[in-house]
């Protein structure tokens, strides 16, 4: 992940003069922003009721919250409410890095909206493929200081933006519960096959004839069920694999493409950067 130049591990920064007004009255405004690597990280204690905690995990990790633990994995997104502190433990994990990114927020619409999307663990587990990483980069990037009024209009923009990405997630998967046996049994059957066949050449039609369901259908169904296409899950299940692979092969970067299912390198290489934000060279570098 490549991080914004102003923003230093371990550095956070507070954004909102304590007595603009204007900024206050927006529906959103950052007051605080940064990026850590620390083990221990404990956010809470100084902020009021009605401000709220966005982090995205860059890693494995666990956080306590009314004594109550919850595990955190890459790429989840955890939203609180500030009023309780919440403490984030990041264990030793055999050399790899340790980071998050989070921001804090108040504002006239913050408790309306966090009341939509709330959860009893915090937590949202949220595909790689979709853009909320690049989301809560863009809030990073912002630049608070030279026009504070225009960076917190920008970044309240951000914020819904991401409200409602949480949101539309947050219904996906009460949609998902409602779903029949059959239909539940049809997307693991799914699941299994692609599990099985992704090194060959599996198309959407070969998916969806393995459970019998026409394409329009289990399509959308299975889009219900895990929150993204067949055609996205299995880019990012071959990714997977190949992080396997180039961490403990010495296989070329084409070979390890067609192993998992590529048609080319080049098109390998570019689903690997959308999804982990760099190259697979650079990840076996640092893998």
């Amino acid at each position: 992940m490549r991080l914004p130049k102003h923003i230093m591990p371990t550095e956070y920064f507070d954004t909102v003069p304590k007595t603009d007004i204007q900024i206050t009255a927006l529906p959103f405004y950052i007051k605080e922003v940064g990026y850590c690597n620390d083990r221990k990280f404990v956010r809470g204690a100084y902020n009021n009721y009605s401000d709220y905690l966005f982090v995205y995990s860059l890693c494995t990790m666990k956080f306590k919250k009314n004594e109550e633990k919850h595990p955190v994995h890459q790429h989840d997104i955890i939203v609180s409410a500030c009023n309780t502190p919440l403490t984030f433990s990041l264990p030793i994990s055999y050399g790899k890095p340790r980071e998050y990114l989070y921001f804090v927020i108040g504002g006239s619409h913050a408790q309306q909206f966090y009341n939509y999307i709330r959860r009893h663990d915090c937590t949202f587990h949220v595909n790689k493929l979709n853009r909320m990483l690049d989301l809560f980069l863009e809030i990073a990037e912002i630049d608070y200081k030279s026009d504070p009024m225009s960076a917190q209009m920008h970044a309240s923009s951000v914020v819904h933006q991401i409200y409602l990405e949480l949101y539309i997630l947050s219904q996906n998967i009460l949609n998902a519960k409602k779903q029949t046996p059959v239909q539940d049994s049809a997307v693991n059957t799914a699941l299994k096959y692609i599990q099985t066949h992704y090194q060959g050449d599996l198309s959407v039609d070969a998916i969806c004839n393995s459970v019998s369901f026409s394409k329009y259908y289990f399509c959308k169904l299975f889009k219900e069920h895990t929150g993204i296409t067949i055609h996205q899950y299995v880019t990012e299940f071959r990714v997977n694999k190949s992080k396997e692979l180039l961490s403990y092969s010495k296989l070329s970067i084409s070979a390890i493409a067609t192993s998992v299912g590529f048609k080319s390198a080049l098109t390998y290489t570019r689903s690997f950067e959308k999804m982990e934000h760099m190259t697979p060279s650079e990840y076996r570098e640092l893998y």
